[in-house]
C-alpha cells in the first residue's frame, strides 16, 4: 500500500473541514467516500469483505443452528429467529478477515495449526451423563436440557487457512451479538428488527430474554471448548461489558455526576477530547448550561461497552488463535522480538476492532436522525429520542446552542408532548451531525492507521473496504 500516516491525517483534516460545512447526511456519505477512496491506485487495491470470505460466512447460520439445537421447541424457535432474517453479520465478518490478515505471523503458527486440525472443538470436556443429565421425574415430553449437536467437523483445505477454532469463535461472537439484540429489544420496546416483527413483538418478552439467556449458554459452552485460557477470559468480558453498557445506557445521561465505569481502554484520549469537543467554541468551558466533557465521555464510554467491545476482542481473539496470544506455553519459548511481533499483532486487531466498533454506533446514531425506518429496518427518525437518550448528535448541538432549552429536554429525558420534535429540530439546526461525522471519520482513520501494522493481503484490503462501506453505509 502506498498511503501512509501523512496522507490520513491530511484526508482526515480535509473531512473535518468539509463536513462543518455539510448540509446532509448525503453531503457527508458523499465526502466520506471521496477520502476513503484516495487517488484511483489505492482504490482499485481494495476488496469485497465477501469475495475473501463470502464462502466461510455463508456455512456460518447452519452451523449455528446446529450449536442452537433445542428439546424445547418454544426456545429452539426464539434462539433461531434473528438468524432466518439475512443481516449484515459485520462482527463474524471482522473475525474471519483479520484471521486470514495474520495467520501466519506468529512463530508458533505452525504448532497453532497442527493443534486446531480436528473436531476438538465440539468435544466435551465433561462426561455426557453430567452435562446432559435429565430429570427422571420431568413430565414434560423433551429433555429439560438438550446436548449441544456435534457439527461437521472442519477440515482446512488449501484454500482457507482459517483454522476450525477461529470458525468457532466467528460463531461465538455472532451468538453474543444476536443474544444481546434479543436482550435490547425487550429493554427499547422496539417493534421491529432487521424489518421485521421484532422477537418481543412476536413471542413476548418471556421468552425474548429466555431465548437470548440460551443463546449466551450456548455460546459459553462452545468457547469453553476452544480450550483457550485467553480467549475465553477475552469473551467473557465482553458479555460482562454489554451488560455494563446497557446499565449505563438505563442510566439518565443529564447529571453530570453519572459514574463512569474505570474502563480504561474506553476512555476518550486527550486528543479526541480536544477535537471534537473544545475546539469548537460556540459554549464556553465551564458553562453550567451546555455539557459537559464528562458526559460527552459518558456516552464514548457507553459505546464502547455496547457496540464496540465485541468487535475490539473478538478481533484480538482471533489473532489469539492464530498463535499470537501471550500467554500460551508457546509464547515463553519465542524469543524478544518474536513475542513483541505478537504482542504488536494482538494489538493492532483490538484497536481496529475498537475503532471500527465506534465508528460503526456513532453512523447508527447519525442514521437515526436521517434514515426512514424502511430503510434502516429498525425505528428511526428519532427513535433514540424516544427512549430518552442522548446521543453525539444531541450532545454537540446543546453545546453550540446553550442558551436553548435543549439542556431542559436531556434532562427530562423528552418525555413531554413536542420534547422529541424540538430536539430534532435542534439537531438538524446544529452542526451536531457534521460533528459526530467527523468523529466517527477520526475513528475509522484510527482503525485504518492499525491495519498498517499487518503486511498487505487480500483480507487486510478488505478490512479497508469493509471500514469504508461501515463509515459511509445508508443502513
Amino acid at each position: 500500500m502506498a498511503w501512509r500516516g501523512r496522507a490520513w491525517r491530511a484526508s482526515s483534516a480535509a473531512f473535518t473541514r468539509c463536513t462543518r460545512s455539510a448540509s446532509s447526511w448525503s453531503d457527508v456519505v458523499t465526502t466520506a467516500k471521496k477520502v476513503m477512496a484516495g487517488d484511483g491506485a489505492e482504490a482499485s487495491m481494495t476488496r469485497d469483505p465477501l469475495e475473501v470470505v463470502g464462502q466461510d460466512l455463508s456455512s456460518l447460520r447452519h452451523n449455528i443452528a446446529t450449536l442452537l439445537g433445542s428439546g424445547h421447541p418454544s426456545l429452539d424457535r426464539i434462539a433461531k429467529y434473528y438468524f432466518a432474517a439475512e443481516g449484515k453479520h459485520v462482527r463474524p465478518m471482522i473475525v474471519l478477515l483479520m484471521c486470514k490478515a495474520t495467520n501466519g505471523l506468529s512463530a508458533t503458527w505452525h504448532t497453532q495449526r497442527t493443534a486446531a486440525v480436528g473436531e476438538h472443538v465440539d468435544i466435551p470436556m465433561t462426561r455426557a451423563s453430567v452435562l446432559n443429565d435429565a430429570n427422571p421425574s420431568a413430565v414434560h415430553p423433551h429433555a429439560p436440557v438438550a446436548a449441544a449437536p456435534r457439527t461437521t467437523p472442519y477440515v482446512p483445505t488449501l484454500q482457507s487457512t482459517i483454522l476450525p477454532t477461529q470458525r468457532r469463535l466467528a460463531e461465538i461472537t455472532e451468538m453474543i451479538h444476536v443474544a444481546s439484540l434479543l436482550h435490547d429489544d425487550v429493554i427499547d420496546e422496539s417493534p421491529l428488527r432487521r424489518g421485521a416483527p421484532s422477537a418481543p413483538s412476536s413471542f413476548g418478552n418471556k421468552l425474548s430474554i429466555l431465548g437470548g439467556d440460551f443463546l449466551l449458554g450456548r455460546a459459553s459452552i462452545a468457547l469453553a471448548r476452544l480450550r483457550d485460557p485467553e480467549v475465553t477470559e477475552l469473551m467473557s468480558t465482553v458479555i460482562a461489558n454489554l451488560v455494563e453498557g446497557e446499565v449505563m445506557q438505563l442510566k439518565s445521561m443529564a447529571s453530570d455526576q453519572v459514574p463512569v465505569t474505570d474502563v480504561q481502554s474506553a476512555r476518550p484520549s486527550a486528543e479526541v477530547m480536544e477535537r471534537f469537543w473544545h475546539a469548537y467554541d460556540q459554549a464556553p468551558p465551564g458553562r453550567d448550561d451546555a455539557p459537559s466533557a464528562a458526559l460527552f465521555a459518558f456516552y464514548l464510554q457507553k459505546t464502547y461497552l455496547k457496540t464496540a467491545s465485541l468487535m475490539a476482542k473478538s478481533a484480538r481473539s482471533a489473532t489469539v488463535l492464530g498463535g499470537c496470544g501471550t500467554w500460551s506455553n508457546q509464547f515463553a519459548s519465542m524469543t524478544a522480538d518474536e513475542r513483541a511481533s505478537a504482542a504488536a499483532v494482538c494489538d493492532a486487531a483490538y484497536t481496529f476492532g475498537r475503532n471500527v466498533g465506534i465508528s460503526f454506533q456513532l453512523v447508527d446514531d447519525l442514521l437515526d436522525f436521517h434514515a426512514t425506518t424502511e430503510a434502516f429496518g429498525k425505528p428511526s427518525g428519532g427513535a433514540d429520542l424516544k427512549l430518552g437518550l442522548a446521543t453525539a448528535p444531541v450532545l454537540y448541538a446543546w453545546q453550540q446552542y446553550p442558551d436553548s432549552n435543549l439542556g431542559a429536554l436531556v434532562q427530562r429525558r423528552f418525555a413531554q408532548p413536542g420534547d422529541v420534535e424540538q430536539a430534532l429540530a435542534l439537531v438538524h439546526k446544529s452542526d451536531g451531525l457534521q460533528r459526530t461525522a467527523a468523529l466517527a471519520r477520526y475513528h475509522a482513520d484510527t482503525a485504518q492507521q492499525a491495519l498498517l501494522a499487518l503486511p498487505p493481503s487480500d483480507a487486510r484490503a478488505a478490512l479497508e473496504k469493509l471500514n469504508h462501506q461501515i463509515i459511509t453505509r445508508a443502513r
